[in-house]
């Protein structure tokens, strides 16, 4: 006789269909958010409370269930929306295009159990009323009953305030799951039997252990659901009228780890850490708008993770900032970037070193030759995109500047991964630290410098997708591809794309690398130099600033304070020439402590302040100097018995000022010797415990067989070799640093003195550049307009003789006269300028001057006049050589004289002891800037000025011999405002 019998399914097929299916926490989230995917979510989010019985809530806006929809295909084990059209209706659908569907096999929804054993399950469809059911995923962990045996409470209400009164019966009912009910006593047998049959076996195999049945019961009690639970869900606060809800207690570790109160130790920071680089990249970051990628998808599809921390949320996942991208990957040194197309040769484009080496799809590679590429409809790989962007991993190799370097190498630590996306949405486990599907790590171990690749560094994706690239199938508990023929020809093409790759253009064996990396590691070298001067040039910058705005007001003080101490000092006898020294002691002691040195090139919005204690610290000095001239006139008058008892108290006096300064020093000194002592001291314990902080993990994974010999080996070289060179790098320059001060070098005033002339340097080669496009033109310039001179005094000669007196003929010629006096102005700047020499007397460049002048002197009324010494005066000179002297002098003493508004403006040439004078009664010059009058570039004019003209004058009369300097003697300085003092070798004054 035959009989027909039912399979029949036992509880657990659930859990290893669920729980045991499903690698790890992150990758149960990534599952339930590919099921709000396929119901066409436009946002997805996880939300973790940190409550005393922590909850869980993923919460979606998909299209939802209706209450015949949940129980017809959520509650029905193996079914999928994925045959189903009415899922795909533009109704539900909402505008976004149609989604190929990531769930295949109708379990993922399963996964769920992983996160927690407790499930509230809320969902709603558009234009329906809202369903609910409430879960405990251990019952389905008890081998001793059938899949029938367990209820599933399930209800449904139209206003969502009803939930939480309706909650209380849902546990009822699933308690009913222990227990049984009175209407089904054959039921209550058998999950009697089953739950104490089960109960018993736990206890024989740990009688330490709680008992399943009873510790689902106290579950069910404790657990509370709340409506702040479902706050954020866009449903629930009414954005948004379709979407489901799951809602967990009794959260798993990983959960748990997230949470603030938290006890951070190393498990719950690799936890998070492996939560984060899973989740944060959920969906594919590497899609570029104008990417020639024919396989890369954007999912229009935003999820979250935020912790709930009492009321206040915080963000630990967001896809809205996503750290990584295309655009931040293409900044990189190094990009890969194309398609491969179906026969599996890559066409893309390379950047190498900072710089694109092949465009668009430019850079081919080919498959290797003895790799055959599957065509038939179940091996076939189709093609697929590329995108991967590194950088050096030492910073001296690296084109990037020290900010990009230290960004990337930060993202790194996080957002690194080789990864695998399809249709846009990430492939577990691809990107892992602990997968290595592309085995990168094992080639690196052969050899580390020529395969170049390293996944702690490298940032990037394949894309692929279900239409093109059907036969890259996941496994059940998507712990990646199924290890078919395509999923293994596909590691062997992409292996050989980045093999090739590394040894053309990254890897110690291109002939690239080889070629560019010395003058990288030299260009580095240099960049670190000027970093370091510029730090160099701030702290100095800064610290002269405070001392001069501490200093300013305390010399304003002293300033006021001793406005006539010079008219008001009486020296009568001995006493008072003791009284004298004193103040004159106490008041240097004063002024050295308010000195301040180390002016930067460039003082900014300090130079006013500085020019002012200048001139104020100046003006300290003389009357300094006018006392101790009274000392020395009283001294004579006097004529004290013991001038050594004088000499011997200004010694004590001297000495006890010197010591005081030294006790300054050295109690400064000694404080940051003991600071230096400390920090150094504590560094080099961390450098100690460096290497083994970062090699002991190595042991740890070869012991668990997680990492190969020759790998680890070659990790430990690589290892040691980066921080034997940190640490060179940061001992070495302090030994040379010290070595120096043993040696009583000034360090600081060497660096201060080679960073001022640096900055000087660079602003003059700047200007220099300038200057010498100016004189390029003066030269092609001046050629142009001696021949139009020529043509201009011969077209005026014609007109005169033809026509006669025209009126305005006047006018024209001395016009042209005043321009031809113009351009003489061009001939020392000129390289081809004439070079003839001949007798200048003094009274030929005063008529040379008031006429060059005359328009602009008497529009401002401004006398130039000379001295009959100065008319009297002679030289054999180039013309050319001497006149644009004096127009520099003269023109700039006129543009102070104008600026300043100096009423009865005047310049004045004279001579004195047989030398010239040229003077103003204007402003003068500033005592700061008295040093650098005749340097190149040094220009006080705020507009018009490129600082050139003294400097000309001084090289234009060095060429003859002669000199010239800023008068500061009095005698010399026959006008209160600036004085020039020239040399004339070779002078005539013997009609003077």
């Amino acid at each position: 006789m035959i009989k027909t019998i039912a399979f029949r399914t036992q509880a657990r097929t659930v859990d290893h269909l669920g729980r045991e299916q499903i690698a790890d926490c992150p990758t149960a989230i990534s599952e339930l958010w590919k099921n709000a995917y396929d119901a066409y979510a436009r946002n997805v989010s996880l939300h973790i409370f940190d409550d005393l019985e922590p909850v869980a809530a993923v919460l979606d806006d998909g299209h939802g269930m209706s209450y015949d929809e949940f129980i017809g295909r959520w509650l029905v084990v193996g079914t999928s929306s994925k045959y189903d059209a009415s899922t795909s209706s533009e109704d539900d659908r909402e505008g976004l295009p149609r989604r190929t569907k990531q769930g295949q096999k109708g379990i993922g929804r399963l996964s769920s159990a992983n996160l927690g054993p407790l499930l509230l399950v809320v969902s709603k469809r558009k234009d329906t009323d809202f369903v609910c059911a409430l879960l405990d995923w251990r019952m389905f962990e008890n081998p001793y009953l059938i899949l029938s045996d367990i209820e599933v409470p399930v209800t449904r209400f139209s206003d969502k305030n009803e939930l939480f009164h309706l909650v209380p019966e849902l546990f009822q009912r699933l308690m009913a799951n222990l227990t049984g009910s009175p209407t089904d006593p054959e039921r209550s047998s058998r999950l009697k039997l089953a739950w104490e049959t089960y109960d018993r076996a736990v206890l024989e195999a740990d009688p330490k252990a709680k008992e399943p049945s009873k510790e689902i019961a106290a579950t069910i009690i404790s657990a509370r659901f709340e409506q702040r639970h479902l706050a954020p869900w866009l449903v629930w606060n009414g954005e948004k009228d379709n979407g489901t809800a799951l809602i967990v207690s009794g959260i798993n570790f990983d959960l748990r780890a997230q949470l603030p109160s938290m006890e951070l130790d190393s498990n719950v920071r690799n936890i998070r850490k492996e939560f984060f680089s899973t989740l944060s990249a959920f969906t594919d970051p590497y899609v570029g708008s104008d990417a020639s990628e024919y396989n890369a998808y954007d999912p229009e599809f935003s999820y979250e993770v935020k912790v709930w921390s009492s009321s206040v949320p915080t963000a630990i996942v967001e896809d809205k900032r996503v750290a990584v991208n295309r655009a931040l990957t293409e900044d990189m040194e190094h990009v890969l970037s194309g398609n491969v197309d179906a026969q599996g040769v890559f066409r893309g484009q390379v950047k190498a070193f900072g710089e694109w080496r092949k465009y668009g799809a430019e850079y081919e590679i080919h498959p290797p030759k003895d790799l055959t590429i599957p065509k038939g409809p179940t091996t076939f790989i189709g093609p697929f995109s590329i995108h991967l962007a590194t950088f050096e991993q030492l910073r001296k190799n690296s084109t990037l500047s020290d900010a990009d370097f230290n960004r990337f190498d930060q993202l790194a630590a996080q957002h690194s991964g080789f990864l695998i996306f399809r249709n846009g949405l990430r492939v577990l486990p691809y990107g892992r630290e602990a997968n290595d599907f592309f085995e990168i790590e094992r080639q690196r171990s052969v050899n580390a410098g020529r395969e170049y690749w390293n996944a702690r560094r490298m940032f990037g994706r394949i894309a692929i997708s279900r239409e093109l690239n059907p036969n890259l199938r996941d496994k059940a508990g998507r712990e990646g591809f199924i290890d078919n023929r395509a999923a293994k020809v596909l590691r062997e093409i992409v292996k050989n794309i980045l093999r090739r790759a590394a040894y053309e253009y990254f890897g110690s064996s291109s002939d690239l690398r080889k070629e560019l990396l010395p003058d990288i590691q030299e260009q580095n070298d240099k960049d670190k130099a000027e970093q370091a001067r510029k730090e160099l040039s701030k702290k100095n910058a800064q610290k002269f600033r405070s001392r001069l705005s501490k200093s300013l007001p305390r010399l304003e003080a002293l300033f006021e304070e001793t406005s006539d101490i010079v008219t008001s000092i009486q020296v009568l006898d001995e006493n008072g020439v003791m009284d004298l020294q004193t103040l004159i002691d106490g008041l240097s002691s004063r002024l050295a402590d308010l000195r301040v040195v180390g002016a930067p090139a460039k003082l900014g919005g300090a130079e006013q302040d500085y020019r002012t204690f200048r001139a104020m610290y100046s003006e300290m000095l003389d009357r300094l100097r006018s006392m101790e001239t009274i000392r020395a006139v009283a001294l004579e008058r006097i004529k004290p018995a013991k001038p050594e008892d004088l000499v011997q108290k200004q010694l004590s006096s001297y000495a006890s000022q010197l010591q005081s300064r030294l006790r300054s020093w050295r109690k400064s000194i000694e404080a940051l010797q003991v600071a230096e002592t400390s920090r150094v001291s504590s560094l080099f314990n961390d450098r100690n415990k460096a290497f083994h902080y970062q090699a002991m993990p190595l042991v740890e994974q070869v012991r668990d067989g997680r990492l190969g010999l020759d790998e680890a080996l070659e990790r430990l070289k690589t290892l040691h070799v980066q921080l034997d060179a940190e640490n060179e790098e940061t001992f070495q320059s302090y030994l040379d640093a010290l070595e120096l001060m043993s040696e009583n070098i000034n360090i600081e005033l060497i660096a201060r003195q080679g960073t001022a002339d640096n900055i000087v340097l660079r602003d003059d080669l700047n200007r220099l550049n300038q200057v010498a496009q100016l004189g390029i033109t003066v030269e092609i310039l001046g050629h142009e307009l001696d021949a139009n001179e020529r043509m201009v005094r011969q077209g005026i000669k014609q007109i005169v003789e033809k026509a006669g007196d025209i009126e305005g003929t006047d006018l024209v010629v001395q016009g042209f006269e005043a321009i031809s006096q113009q351009l003489e102005f061009l001939s020392p700047l000129r390289v081809s300028g004439s070079r003839t020499r001949r007798p200048i007397a003094g009274k030929e460049i005063e008529d040379y001057l008031v006429s060059f002048f005359d328009t602009v002197a008497r529009g401002r009324n401004i006398k130039i006049h000379a001295s009959d010494g100065f008319r009297a005066f002679s030289l054999y000179e180039q013309p050319s050589r001497l006149y644009p002297v004096f127009v520099n002098l003269v023109n700039n003493s006129i543009y102070w004289l104008v600026s300043s508004q100096t009423p009865d403006p005047q310049i004045y040439l004279s001579v004195k002891e047989g030398q010239v004078i040229i003077s103003d009664n204007g402003p003068g010059i500033n005592p700061v800037d008295q040093d650098s009058l005749f340097k190149m570039f040094f220009t006080r004019k705020s507009s018009g000025g490129r600082g050139i003209g003294l400097y000309l004058c001084r090289v234009n009369l060095m060429a003859g011999g002669h000199s010239i300097k800023y008068a500061s003697e009095l005698k010399f300085r026959p006008l209160s405002g600036a004085n020039f003092v020239i040399d004339f070798k070779g002078a005539d004054f013997g009609r003077g």
